[in-house]
């Protein structure tokens, strides 16, 4: 006898597995007679039989626990249902591509069903809930997309709109039958670090579905006693606005004083906060993995690039750092790549590589000038083709100051200028006699109260 299961439509996952493998823990004993009889026949039927699973459901490969301690019995149309949570042994987390940019746990919104059909044979399905946009923790009533497969990742039914939302269309399946997944992914091993790496997979497969026993295309015609039980956590991979946001940069800039006077002189620090120190990786995670910084919404380290400006007038030193960044916060890997930029006051900001170099007055205030755009409407920060280090490099291209701009890629199609590329190239070009190079982060407070 074969389990029911899902296979996930349009699904953008996210998923910090190191080792993979696939395996049925059959749990802790429920203390509930006709569970203990739900168990005995899904551990002799179904995880007792060797099965290969799907190779194009990923997540039918990963490592997995059935939570019997906390199985439950609930009617569905009059049929008395066991169900089961399904725990992932790694931090698997995933979204839809009208999930925004909330990415939930895998454990969370799964689910192995159980029951008997019409001719008292015993059934199971594996579902997972796709929440949409407007789900949010804390919901008691689900929105999204629930997904049924057998125990082996085989889709046995369309995947089906739960809740009032219809107007997010989650798959175009109805003509053909024809389901495409898209999965993108981040493998993460807390053991071994070294091994992160990022994986995508697209198929489209035409499925021949089996009517489902228990009424309705999705097999279950009210899941709504099994949606009330699911307890959703979540977070979001972001790039975050700044922390200290520069209201005016005029009067940020307004104590530097513009003069050809060789007792003024001025500099521009090209400071690099590589994510992974060293190395040319564009990202990397934050100590503990997804698990351990979840708290902070933000498990994703992706560096920075900012610029530290300095003039020198016998001694009187004027100084001011800053970044550009979103205003709003962009997500890598949610497609929300793009936001109004906006300019953030960096002066606490640590760094581990910079190049500084000493310019002319007229470079120095074309410098200011050229950064002054990122505060300006219409000004879009982009992930991809305007982010904090493609300003730096061309803000300094502009005036004559030619910095290596090595891209890189990230996600499935992020390529472009990255803290990573470019400290290592700081690290690597030939200096000019006006250049300095500095492996230490040093202090650097704003000094010069004048705005």
């Amino acid at each position: 006898m074969n389990c029911k299961q899902l296979v996930t439509p349009l699904l953008a996952m996210l998923t910090m597995a190191g080792c993979i493998k696939h395996q049925s823990n059959p749990g802790t004993t429920s203390n509930n007679p006709q569970i203990d009889q739900v168990k005995v026949w899904f551990v002799q039927n179904v995880a007792g039989q060797a099965t290969v699973p799907n190779s194009a459901n990923y997540r039918a490969k990963l490592s997995r626990t059935l939570r019997w301690d906390q199985a439950s019995v609930v009617s569905l149309s009059g049929t008395e249902v066991v169900v089961v949570p399904i725990e992932f042994s790694k931090d698997v987390y995933l979204r839809a591509d009208n999930s925004g940019p909330a990415l939930f746990s895998l454990s969370d919104v799964s689910r192995l069903v159980i029951y008997r059909d019409s001719a008292n044979n015993m059934q199971c399905q594996q579902l997972t809930f796709v929440p949409d946009s407007t789900m949010h923790p804390g919901d008691s009533t689900f929105n999204g997309i629930m997904l049924t497969e057998d125990w082996s990742g085989n889709t046995l039914a369309k995947p089906s709109q739960i809740g009032n939302h219809h107007s997010h269309t989650t798959v175009d399946i109805v003509a053909q039958q024809q389901v495409c997944n898209t999965l993108y992914g981040y493998n993460y091993s807390a053991d071994d670090p070294a091994d992160t790496y990022e994986w995508s997979e697209t198929t489209c497969t035409t499925y021949s579905f089996v009517e489902a026993p228990l009424g309705g295309h999705s097999g279950l015609s009210s899941p709504a006693p099994v949606t009330r039980k699911l307890s959703l956590s979540y977070f979001s991979i972001k790039v975050s606005p700044p922390t200290t946001p520069i209201q005016s940069i005029a009067d940020y800039f307004g104590c530097f004083t513009n003069s050809a006077s060789p007792d003024h002189t001025y500099s521009v620090q090209v400071c690099v906060d590589q994510p992974d120190p060293g190395t040319r990786q564009p990202w990397t995670f934050t100590p503990g993995g997804a698990a351990g910084t979840s708290a902070t919404g933000n498990p994703l380290n992706v560096g920075h690039t900012f610029l530290i400006l300095t003039e020198n007038s016998q001694g009187n030193i004027i100084t001011r750092s800053v970044g550009f960044y979103p205003l709003t916060g962009v997500y890598p890997i949610s497609g929300y790549t793009s936001a109004q930029g906006v300019l953030g006051n960096d002066d606490e900001h640590e760094y581990n590589i910079s190049v500084t170099i000493n310019v002319s007055a007229t470079q120095f205030f074309g410098i200011l000038n050229s950064i002054t755009l990122g505060n300006n409407a219409g000004y879009y920060y982009d992930l991809n083709t305007n982010n904090c280090t493609t300003f730096a490099i061309n803000v300094l291209g502009t005036n004559g100051i030619s910095l290596p701009a090595t891209q890189g890629t990230w996600g499935v199609n992020g390529k472009g200028d990255d803290p990573g590329d470019l400290g290592q190239d700081v690290s690597q070009m030939s200096l000019g006699s006006n250049m300095t190079r500095n492996t230490v982060s040093n202090p650097h407070p704003n000094t010069g109260s004048c705005n």
